[in-house]
C-alpha cells in the first residue's frame, strides 16, 4: 500500500515523498514536486509490482536451478572440504528436483513441497532423513 508523505526542506518548499510497501517485495519510495504525481507513481508502480513488471528479474529468467547450485559447488564448497561430500549429496537432490526450474519459477511453495517429500520418505530408492537433515541450515 502507498503512503504519502508530505515534507518540508529547509528552504521550506514543500516535496511530497511516496513509499511503497507490500509483503513479499522491497519498500520503493520516490520523492516529487506535486502531489498529484506522488499519487500518480505511487498507483503505477503498485500495479506494476503486482502484475510483475517492476522488478528486474531478467537474470531469474536466465538461469536455472541447476546452474546456481553447480555454481555454487564450484565457488562455495571448493573452500570447505570437510563439509563438501555430504552437501554435494543434498545439493545433488535438490538439482535432480527442481534444476530444470529457472529461477523466476521456483516458489517457497514449491521447496517446501520437495523438503516435506524428503523428510516422509516419499522419493523412490532413498532412505528416511531426519528432520535435523531436511530442516533448513539457517
Amino acid at each position: 500500500m502507498a503512503v504519502i508523505q508530505e515534507r518540508t526542506t529547509s528552504s521550506g518548499k514543500k516535496k511530497y515523498r511516496a513509499l511503497i510497501r507490500l509483503k513479499g517485495y522491497p519498500p520503493q519510495s520516490a520523492t516529487f514536486e506535486r502531489k498529484t504525481d506522488a499519487k500518480k507513481w505511487a498507483q503505477d508502480t503498485e500495479s506494476a509490482i503486482r502484475d510483475g513488471r517492476h522488478f528486474k528479474t531478467a537474470e531469474a529468467k536466465k538461469h536455472t536451478a541447476a546452474e546456481m547450485i553447480d555454481r555454487y559447488c564450484s565457488q562455495v564448497l571448493s573452500n570447505n572440504p570437510k563439509k563438501r561430500k555430504n552437501q554435494q549429496n543434498h545439493l545433488r537432490w535438490w538439482k535432480e528436483q527442481i534444476g530444470h526450474y529457472v529461477l523466476s519459477d521456483i516458489s517457497s511453495a514449491m521447496i517446501s513441497q520437495c523438503r516435506d517429500e524428503l523428510l516422509a520418505g516419499e522419493i523412490a530408492g532413498r532412505k528416511k532423513r531426519s528432520p535435523a537433515t531436511v530442516a533448513p541450515c539457517c
